[in-house]
């Protein structure tokens, strides 16, 4: 009996985690990532979510950004995509202006108003490029929510461009300082239909961060925690009483 209870103590502590890293990340429901320097093949990477919320936010070009860049805490070196998540779920209280998508025809200025008293959830993506003297790298492929996205926002021309969307659904006591974003003399493309992103990204030195804005509603069922805690006890006793069964049928 003693056994019996450790085995379940030790289920529900893997569960719990499971659960866990499943409410950090149920807004996000799935991705692709791919990327290599350009001209030569592509692998797989990952989409890296900063975890614990990062405290200080400061991105740019590596060759004109003092320090490079920070993000508090600091994800582990890599070139894959990194993603922030910011305010989930709540109420816009005023309007704020995005793009419907970002490609070489964008225009200037944002397109689409997003109308105060919308229910929208944030997320702050970028990339981590080798730098240096390598050459340019690339990432390709898509980001799925449990929302339909709602527009994006970056400013490589215009910096200030974040500033009205992070007063509104950045990370409370967290410092931002964005100084780089999409480019599109280089081909940085960001386009999205109902509640999948598509992204292609070059880059030599700039961390090219974009804003994602998706509804606060979702629309694309996640594993609910109580859901998934019974499924992992359940499975463990499963797997316990064959095992119980085994030992009896020996002796």
């Amino acid at each position: 009996m003693k056994k019996f209870v450790r085995v379940l103590q030790q289920i529900a502590v893997a569960t719990l985690a499971v659960v866990a890293a499943n409410s950090a990340e149920a807004a996000i429901i799935g991705s692709r990532v791919r990327g290599g320097y350009v001209g030569q093949p592509e692998t797989n990477l990952e989409l890296q979510i900063v975890e614990p919320p990062a405290e200080g936010i400061r991105l740019g070009n590596f060759d004109n950004f003092d320090d490079g860049y920070t993000v508090d805490p600091n994800p582990n070196a890599a070139v894959d995509l990194f993603g922030i998540i910011e305010k989930q779920s709540i109420v816009l209280p005023q309007s704020i202006d995005v793009w419907d998508r970002f490609d070489r025809q964008t225009p200037s200025n944002f397109n689409v108003t997003i109308p105060k008293d919308t229910l929208v959830s944030s997320y702050l993506f970028y990339v981590q490029p080798p730098g240096g003297d390598n050459p340019k790298f690339e990432w390709s492929g898509q980001i799925r929510f449990d929302a339909p996205v709602l527009g994006i926002v970056s400013g490589y021309s215009n910096k200030s461009s974040y500033q009205p969307t992070t007063e509104l659904v950045g990370l409370e006591n967290t410092t931002y300082r964005i100084g780089a974003g999409l480019d599109r003399r280089q081909g940085d493309v960001v386009t999205f239909e109902d509640n999948v992103l598509t992204f292609f990204i070059e880059s030599r030195s700039g961390t090219e961060p974009f804003r994602v804005i998706s509804s606060g509603t979702p629309t694309v069922s996640v594993p609910e925690p109580i859901t998934i805690l019974g499924s992992g006890v359940a499975l463990g006793v499963g797997v316990l009483f064959r095992s119980m069964t085994k030992k009896q049928k020996a002796e």
